[in-house]
């Protein structure tokens, strides 16, 4: 019993740890500019709290309905580049 129950304590922390380390690119739309958190609705419908500040480095016009592409790691946002528009 003090196995399993060992086990699963080991799995449950490993599970915490994976779920707030999780860093990686974020391409979507910029919903909304929230104090200094952009928010980023993803291709599959959800939506992204990003911190940015300063040292965050923008390329292109960052503003609201822009499609994007944030790096991030630990909900910082290293960088946001916005899709070069498609024009005829």
């Amino acid at each position: 019993m003090k196995k399993i129950f060992s086990s699963m304590l080991v799995a449950a922390a490993l599970v915490a740890f994976v779920g707030t380390s999780w860093a990686g690119m974020i391409e979507g739309t910029l919903t909304k500019i929230e104090g200094s958190f952009y928010i980023v609705k993803d291709a599959k419908g959800a939506e992204h709290k990003i911190h940015f500040n300063n040292s965050t480095k923008k390329e292109g016009d960052v503003k609201e309905g822009a499609t994007v592409a944030v790096d991030e790691a630990d909900g910082h946002a290293n960088s946001i580049k916005v899709a070069a528009e498609k024009k005829m």
